[in-house]
């Protein structure tokens, strides 16, 4: 989730924050580049005394996965454990280093698991697809399924971007420019992305929609999304109480190479429109390319408290002990200027007179850099 600071006040603009295979289903993307295939398969699971459990193999030349739960009736859904081929779960506290507060999959994590969760490997470099069988524990779900990536991880790396708007107030044409700095953000950070052309979607109940995406409107039009591309809606707005927020991800990371209700992320264009109703294109590529970082697994960098961060190493963190300037409980982008205030992911955007001033927020650690590089929708 992102937010804005407003000169004067602290106004909300929130940015988002936070499988024996027996395949019964598959599908398989080429890359294109021989370097990389991604697949995504249902995993059957069995019934036992400790609820369901599952398991899957990866090959000796995997370089990622997502493993995926779902719960139709959208209530809360999570993994009990996920063991490695060298007996650790990663998904317990007692394990060193875990995911248990960081996976939306794990009961640790207080990230909202309504319907959805998963765990990605490596959501950080502490972490690899190790060759071998991993094994899983569940709660009740309706299904588990894997997308997973095999090949030779290379230096850099290419994704797909699928852009759609919907609304009438502004037009493909005037978001050119915000994906233009969007891409350009990634490129800068070893990314290469392939944006495709952008879909106008004239359905007037997605003019505005709720930023939960387990509400039937907003997930009737994540679904339109592509399977294998990072899908990012432009919407007209939000509805309700969503008004003003710049921008929301599905997960961290959200679903990927399934179409469903979390493949996806939104960005308000009211919420970037400058005064004279033109778009903020530089605010609104920022934001896309937040989100985007969100869908594919990063997290806000600093917090808004300043008392929460990442769980990579090398980002930066802006303690509210010592940056919290005015003493309000939260921590500006301004107040963190050398404290990771200039990073994609950190929680909220800088304020208008800082960006006025040319301030901007595009940098990516190389931790952050290896996530994206390493995501199984990469290639």
């Amino acid at each position: 989730m992102r937010a804005e600071i407003i000169l004067g006040g602290f106004a909300l603009m929130l940015s988002a924050i936070f499988l024996t295979v027996s395949c019964a289903k598959k599908h398989s993307n080429s890359s294109g580049n021989s370097d990389s295939n991604f697949t995504v398969s249902e995993i059957t699971q069995t019934a036992g005394s400790d609820g369901l459990s599952g398991s899957f193999v990866i090959p000796e030349n995997g370089i990622s996965f997502l493993l995926s739960i779902f719960l139709d009736n959208n209530n809360s859904v999570v993994f009990k454990s996920l063991t490695d081929p060298d007996g650790t779960d990663v998904l317990s506290s007692s394990s060193t280093p875990n995911l248990f507060f960081d996976a939306s999959g794990s009961s640790g994590s207080n990230v909202i698991k309504y319907g959805y969760a998963n765990v990605l490997v490596p959501q950080s470099p502490s972490f690899s697809a190790k060759a071998g069988k991993w094994t899983f524990t569940a709660y009740n779900n309706d299904r588990v399924k894997l997308a997973l990536r095999t090949g030779t991880a290379t230096s850099d790396a290419t994704i797909a971007v699928q852009p759609f708007i919907t609304g009438t107030t502004w037009s493909a044409g005037d978001i050119s420019e915000a994906l233009n700095v969007m891409s350009g953000i990634y490129l800068k950070n070893g990314l290469t992305l392939t944006i495709n052309r952008t879909i106008t979607i004239t359905e007037t109940k997605y003019n505005a929609v709720s930023p939960t995406f387990t509400n039937t409107t907003t997930s009737s039009l994540v679904k339109e999304g592509n399977s294998d591309s990072v899908n990012i809606f432009f919407i007209e707005d939000y509805s309700g109480s969503g008004s003003g927020m710049l921008g929301n991800a599905a997960g961290m990371p959200g679903s990927m190479g399934d179409v469903n209700s979390w493949n996806g992320v939104l960005a308000s264009l009211t919420a970037h429109a400058k005064e004279t109703g033109v778009l903020d294109s530089q605010l609104l590529g920022e934001t896309a390319a937040h989100e985007m970082g969100h869908q594919l697994g990063l997290f806000h960098t600093t917090e808004k408290e300043g008392t929460v961060f990442d769980i990579l190493s090398d980002t930066p963190e802006c303690s509210s002990i010592s940056q919290d300037n005015d003493n309000n409980g939260t921590v500006s982008a301004e107040e963190c200027n050398e404290f990771g205030g200039d990073n994609l992911m950190f929680w909220t955007s800088w304020s208008s007179a800082s960006r006025s001033s040319g301030k901007k927020q595009e940098n990516l650690s190389s931790h952050q850099q290896h996530v994206l590089k390493y995501s199984p929708v990469a290639k």
